[in-house]
């Protein structure tokens, strides 16, 4: 009985989800290459949040997410607050994953004990969050992050998640959508959920009007390695019709980033200022516009679909 309500629910998803496309339910043509170019991580750090502002309002960049316990939230914190119609997203955050710089909760430690290590950070790695974890302690956490964001007047048009974290575990994807259902925001979410074999999960989508994106797409260490120009005019140059979400991490390759991310060359330094580099370039402009890309961003998302009614 459990499959078969698991799968009229999938089916009936399925059904609202697709009897209009996206583009469509935003005012594009059907056959639309909607892409939101996204910075994650800001607040990690000033370098990141200069160079994330700047791919912003000279780039190509036309979206972020903020992670609410770095050290450099406040910063970022007031220049979305003053800017408003920029797109800041929350980027809820479980980990805390380099070597000598770190950040735990933003709720009491004793309130979130199962999600920290024994300095009171967040563990560095994704596995220890998903074995140690509680369910209820992620949720927490995950809501306190939002009404911080909110209490420091910024206008957050979506969430998502660093390094997988909050969708981990069918758990802490159930929190993930809950939070996300609450405040009316829409999530990061890929076509990978359509997999998962729990009613609940479906039923939350359907409850939030969630939208899944077709293709989120982002950089591995093999495409640093053999360029990342390379990768960015392929990915720009064969972009599927639908909802494609590319994440990108910009920062300037100077001594605060080298120092956050010693000996850790995937995502470090480098990397970034090579996505900041394309992402500010001519050339990224000029394949947007070759390969007729439009350019969307969560805050259409959001007051479109999300918010409707």
């Amino acid at each position: 009985m459990r499959w078969v309500c698991f799968l009229f629910s999938l089916l009936t998803f399925l059904q609202w989800n697709w009897s209009q496309s996206l583009a469509e339910k935003l005012g594009y043509p059907e056959d639309s290459k909607l892409l939101i170019i996204h910075a994650d991580d800001l607040g990690v750090t000033h370098s990141e949040n200069r160079a994330s502002l700047l791919g912003m309002r000279q780039g190509c960049v036309n979206s972020a997410s903020i992670m609410v316990p770095c050290p450099w939230f406040l910063e970022i914190a007031k220049e979305a607050a003053a800017h408003r119609a920029m797109d800041f997203g929350v980027h809820l955050t479980l980990n805390s994953e380099w070597d000598n710089y770190k950040w735990g909760p933003v709720t009491r430690n004793n309130q979130v004990s199962s999600l920290v290590d024994s300095n009171g950070y967040f563990f560095d790695n994704v596995r220890e969050l998903a074995e140690k974890g509680k369910p209820e302690e992620v949720q927490l956490e995950l809501r306190n992050q939002v009404e911080m964001a909110l209490a420091n007047k910024i206008d957050i048009t979506h969430l998502d998640t660093h390094m997988g974290g909050a969708r981990s575990t069918t758990e802490f994807l159930r929190a993930y959508l809950e939070v996300g259902n609450q405040y009316r925001l829409p999530v990061l979410l890929d076509n990978r959920i359509l997999s998962i074999t729990d009613p609940t999960i479906t039923q939350l989508i359907r409850e939030g009007n969630q939208v899944v994106a077709d293709n989120v797409v982002s950089a591995s260490p093999q495409h640093f390695a053999s360029g990342m120009d390379t990768y960015y005019k392929e990915v720009l140059g064969n972009l599927d019709v639908g909802l494609n979400v590319l994440l990108i991490h910009l920062a300037f390759d100077d001594m605060e980033m080298q120092a956050v991310t010693i000996d850790h060359p995937n995502w470090g330094a480098a990397w970034r200022q090579a996505d900041l580099d394309f992402f500010s370039s001519a050339t990224c402009a000029e394949l947007i516009t070759q390969n007729n890309i439009v350019l969307i961003d969560w805050r259409e998302i959001r007051d479109t679909i999300i918010r409707a009614e």
